[in-house]
């Protein structure tokens, strides 16, 4: 059965990259210099994240406000940015990138106005005056004047399970170097032990985090529709 929620923009964007990730590496143009570039913009998105989630305690107990949140109102959503940006480069196909800053648009501005409206109930006139200073994606140069004094505080990035998205951006990009030596330029499976060793590894540490750290029912069903759920 098809359920409402599948096409809320949290739930489309996540759909769409399965859907989109095999035909993004069949039209790939994929070279040393578009990874290496490509690769630069994952690890920027990636640490961008990692500043930010450090800064932000659990959704909804309390407005973040200082360290990347000083910048910009949703530093979560730029890192994400310069991680798809990163792929796309490495990709290097121009008509892809056209799709991906198309679709980031769509779906991202769709979340970011929903939960703006979340964030005005709960927390009134101090997010109000937030947004004031605050741009909603695109960061100030400068960092906005706030009294919170949030440290960076490493703690709140294992809270918010962000391991497993540096797990899984290392083992995209030691697929895509595997995919492009081994299928595109046809080099022999042995000069690529290592990287598939690499692989093989992170693909067994983030099937053991999935099913005996995370709960992975719950995750499984946040993150990709049940096509076989029954009607009650």
């Amino acid at each position: 059965m098809i359920r409402k929620e599948w096409f809320r923009f949290k739930k489309m964007r996540i759909l769409l990259a399965w859907i989109g990730a095999p035909l993004l590496f069949f039209f790939s143009h994929i070279s040393a210099a578009s990874f290496f570039w490509g690769a630069l913009l994952m690890v920027l998105g990636e640490l961008t994240r990692l500043w930010a989630l450090s800064f932000m305690e659990r959704k909804g107990t309390r407005l973040a406000v200082g360290g990347p949140y000083a910048f910009s109102r949703n530093p979560l959503y730029v890192g994400n940015f310069f991680l798809g940006l990163g792929v796309i480069v490495i990709c290097a196909n121009w008509i892809i990138a056209v799709l991906f800053l198309a679709g980031y648009s769509v779906m991202y501005l769709g979340t970011i106005r929903q939960e703006e409206k979340e964030l005005r109930e709960r927390f009134g006139k101090v997010y109000e005056d937030y947004c004031r200073h605050v741009p909603r994606l695109f960061p100030r140069l400068t960092p906005y004047g706030t009294p919170d004094k949030t440290a960076f505080d490493w703690k709140r990035i294992f809270r918010h399970h962000e391991y497993v998205t540096v797990l899984g951006v290392a083992l995209l990009l030691c697929g895509i170097h595997l995919y492009d030596t081994l299928f595109l330029q046809k080099e022999p499976l042995a000069s690529q032990t290592g990287s598939i060793v690499a692989l093989l590894v992170l693909l067994a540490v983030l099937i053991f985090e999935r099913l005996f750290i995370s709960n992975f029912k719950q995750m499984f069903a946040e993150g990709l529709p049940n096509l076989f759920l029954k009607k009650k």
